[in-house]
């Protein structure tokens, strides 16, 4: 990763998009932290500046599920800055955990807006700000359980399936500009997103978080949920010259959980 390099972040304000906004500010990158509240963006690029003095950290408010947010926010983007390196895809939610005969429409279209949706506008509109044949690529967070369907989450899972499909289809596409699209598909994932979806799903299932929680990381081979550093180190390696040969890949970082 070269000190010139613009990042585009989106989900910048939380949880895993602090890590990985604090991983390309570490490796010397300019980030252009995006989310849809602008008084936590103000604040996490003043902490950021303040904690990466010198290094380019900008705000910008968008919704990514909002046609109108996303192009106004790619307009603002051509104005701070001549291009963008890499986009990092990050912004997601989790499902309230439902059964689908009593899953509402409004719960699949909340889900399917921000973690199938947003990808799409975001990738449809800083396309265009993206140089050829320069080392740009695009990086977006799916999920193993987009590799398969678990009970309770059919809008998240088809959601992240679908992640993993979008990034396929625009490696294909891109390829002749050199620009690479590629995937990380976490596992459990030590977050605050993480515990409410294990809160959630004991609820549906009339257990307690810790006996969800057990029956979940018992099905990790490494016996816990990840630290969310490791998935900022597989995003930035996926962004990095390191590779350059991988294209329209899903690196699965789930702690060697095998699918269904």
């Amino acid at each position: 990763m070269t000190d010139d390099r613009v990042v585009l972040l989106t989900g910048a304000a939380g949880g895993m998009g602090r890590v990985i906004a604090r991983s390309y500010l570490d490796a010397g990158c300019s980030v252009i932290l995006a989310d849809l509240s602008a008084d936590a963006l103000d604040a996490l690029a003043a902490e950021l500046s303040d904690v990466y003095p010198g290094r380019s950290v900008w705000a910008l408010p968008m919704d990514t599920s909002s046609v109108e947010s996303v192009e106004a926010a790619a307009q603002r983007t051509r104005d701070l800055v001549p291009r963008v390196d890499v986009l990092a895809l990050i912004a997601g939610v989790v499902q309230d955990a439902a059964p689908v005969a009593s899953l509402s429409v409004e719960e699949w279209d909340r889900v399917h807006g921000v973690n199938l949706r947003g990808p799409f506008l975001a990738a449809r509109s800083f396309i265009p700000l993206m140089p050829k044949h320069a080392g740009a690529s695009i990086v977006a967070i799916a999920s193993w359980w987009g590799r398969s369907g678990h009970p309770f989450y059919a809008a998240y899972c088809t959601s992240k399936a679908g992640v993993i499909s979008l990034v396929q289809c625009l490696a294909a596409e891109l390829a002749p500009d050199g620009i690479r699209a590629n995937a990380v598909s976490p596992g459990n994932i030590d977050t605050s997103m993480h515990r409410a979806a294990l809160e959630s799903e004991a609820a549906e299932r009339g257990i307690s978080f810790e006996e969800m929680k057990a029956i979940e990381w018992a099905k990790i081979p490494l016996g816990i949920a990840g630290p969310p550093q490791s998935i900022a180190d597989a995003v930035m390696f996926l962004s990095s010259d390191k590779s350059s040969y991988i294209t329209g890949a899903t690196l699965d970082v789930n702690g060697g959980v095998q699918f269904n």
